[in-house]
């Protein structure tokens, strides 16, 4: 693996430890304030002041915001499919524990996922479903049931 794709690697495993401390914080967050959606709603809030400062501090520009209305209306969802999981979190790792609900959302991320590369969805590049995907995702799925045992 080339260096690069390593680095890749482990910024991705960072911002996956991050995700699963996000299902405890947000659960016990909605725990204490008694309800998961003002919960999701002070993450999301949280989140949005950081990101504006960053580009604010950065001096990033906006892009060229007006083109967004030529292009493909799935492209304004993905906050929505955000605020799900942060809702969802926040509702079930109190239920079932953050290990189990990382293993579903893991095992959900990665079915779908090579179901997306393999038709193309979103404008990736095809990727054909092979059995080793296959394989790997039922172990996940296997691993979520034990992890729930």
């Amino acid at each position: 693996m080339a260096q690069s794709s390593i680095l890749f690697v482990l910024v991705g495993v960072f911002a996956g430890a991050l995700v699963a401390a996000q299902g405890p914080i947000n659960g016990r967050l909605g725990v204490a304030i008694g309800s998961p959606l003002p919960a999701a709603l002070i993450s999301f809030s949280i989140g949005w002041t950081a990101l504006l400062v960053v580009n604010l501090v950065s001096r990033q520009p906006l892009g060229e915001i007006i083109r967004l209305g030529d292009q493909p209306w799935w492209l304004w969802i993905g906050g929505l499919f955000g605020a799900v999981m942060v809702v969802g979190a926040a509702t079930v790792v109190p239920r079932i524990g953050a290990a189990a609900w990382i293993g579903a959302v893991v095992a959900g991320q990665l079915s779908a996922a090579i179901l997306y590369d393999h038709f193309g969805a979103f404008g990736q590049d095809v990727r054909p479903i092979g059995w080793e995907r296959i394989i790997g995702v039922a172990f996940l799925a296997i691993g979520v049931y034990l992890i729930r045992r």
